[in-house]
């Protein structure tokens, strides 16, 4: 099988997500693709997230109907700990754990991510563990990424749906409709729930 993991706070998830996800199953015909909820991104640990639960809750709803997706919980133990930073190649090496040696496994990250990756825990291992598809951003050229990541990295060219996650809690924060920018599920979680006010 071939097998993604889409790694993010996803907070919240949006159309932008579900749409580069679908591009990506699309592009390499991948079987699954795992939206892995981080709880203590490194580079978020100053910032303020909104809690593990509300998060999972709106990525399950997110992603019902949705064959090829699923949302993995395999940082809630951790979430549910002491809040320490998840590393990408700890959560990669524990999905390999679980694979048989037939399967492929792909990392899918936006090329602002990817540009970052030197700074990353073992970017090394982390490239000899699983193929990165890097999705493309307004601004980042491909040719900008340290030529050391070369090899098994697949561009996947930008997809038409400009979302952001800061976007959509501004526009929360100012009483604004949410339907174009989340599922309607989603939506409704948000409202019921008073997130981002």
């Amino acid at each position: 099988m071939k097998i993604a993991l889409f790694g993010g706070t996803f907070d919240p998830i949006h159309r932008g997500h579900l749409a580069v996800a679908h591009a990506a199953a699309e592009a390499y015909k991948l079987d699954r693709i795992h939206f892995v909820l981080a709880d203590t991104p490194p580079h978020k640990q100053a910032k303020p997230i909104t809690p593990y639960k509300h998060r999972l809750a709106m990525l399950e709803l997110a992603l019902e109907g949705e064959e090829r997706f699923s949302a993995s919980r395999i940082e809630e133990r951790r979430a549910k700990s002491r809040p320490e930073a998840n590393y990408s190649i700890d959560t990669v090496r524990r999905f390999k754990q679980a694979m048989v040696k037939r399967d492929k496994l792909f990392f899918i990250i936006g090329m602002d991510s990817f540009l970052q990756l030197d700074k990353w825990k073992e970017p090394e291992a982390l490239l000899a563990e699983c193929e990165f598809i890097v999705v493309s951003r307004p601004g980042h050229a491909r040719k900008q990424a340290n030529p050391a990541f070369a090899g098994k990295v697949h561009l996947l060219e930008t997809v038409a749906v400009d979302i952001s996650s800061t976007q959509i809690r501004d526009a929360i924060a100012h009483g604004l409709p949410l339907e174009d920018w989340v599922p309607a599920t989603v939506a409704q979680y948000i409202k019921r729930h008073r997130l981002y006010r």
